[in-house]
């Protein structure tokens, strides 16, 4: 992926134009006992990989600030409070981690769908703060820690061919949406996106989820070291 690569994603900016205005899909899935509230590998991480268009803005959402830019800043913020940073963000290496740590290589699709990796075993508080029984499991892989559920019911919504990095970006600009936390990032309001996706994402500052949050000045200079280099 270079900075600057034009990505036209015309099936997900005509679903952002008619989506409902729903309820945030926080990354649980009971039935499975697959939670995504993964603790963060570190708590601090530094450096830019590269940041690239995602999705057309809506018309109605134009302003003084430039949406796009602050679109791609918070993808970025995201993928460098979820992991290692600057190890695993700047080479994008953090599209291809699981849960823990570990690699995988298959971008077919999920990689618990691929069958490359399982479920990693998650501590009982971390269990209870998600609102599981204790042996809950985690699933979350890729630059957004992506849960299987959630996963496969993104995929599905939006089409998405495989579980590469930029079918990652789209499925996490979907959630943003989800959460309500979208057209705070357009506006500007970045602060209040944070709020937002902090009950997807248990690595940004507020979340409940008792797995190491960021505090906010971390979060928002990595969002505006994102800012710059887009």
């Amino acid at each position: 992926m270079k900075q600057g690569q034009a990505l036209l994603f015309a099936g997900l900016a005509a679903w952002l134009l008619l989506r409902p205005r729903d309820s945030a899909a926080i990354q649980v899935d009971a039935a499975e006992n697959d939670v995504s509230v993964v603790p963060s590998a570190a708590a601090s991480n530094l450096v830019t990989n590269p940041i690239y268009n995602l999705a057309p803005i809506p018309a109605e959402v134009q302003r003084m600030t430039d949406p796009q830019a602050n679109l791609n800043a918070f993808l970025f913020m995201i993928r460098s409070t979820e992991h290692v940073y600057p190890r695993d963000v700047l080479n994008d290496a953090a599209y291809s981690i699981f849960y823990g740590g570990s690699k995988f290589s298959n971008f077919a699709d999920h990689p618990v769908l691929t069958g490359e990796k399982k479920g990693v075993p998650l501590p009982d508080h971390f269990c209870t703060a998600a609102g599981l029984k204790p042996g809950c499991v985690s699933t979350a892989a890729g630059a957004y820690q992506l849960i299987k559920g959630t996963w496969t019911r993104l995929k599905a919504k939006l089409n998405l061919p495989d579980f590469s990095p930029l079918s990652q970006d789209q499925a996490a600009v979907a959630l943003l949406d989800e959460a309500g936390a979208l057209d705070l990032i357009y506006a500007g309001d970045i602060e209040g996106a944070i709020k937002k996706a902090s009950r997807i994402w248990a690595s940004l500052p507020g979340s409940t989820a008792q797995q190491n949050p960021k505090a906010l000045a971390y979060a928002l200079n990595r969002f505006d070291e994102g800012l710059a280099a887009a």
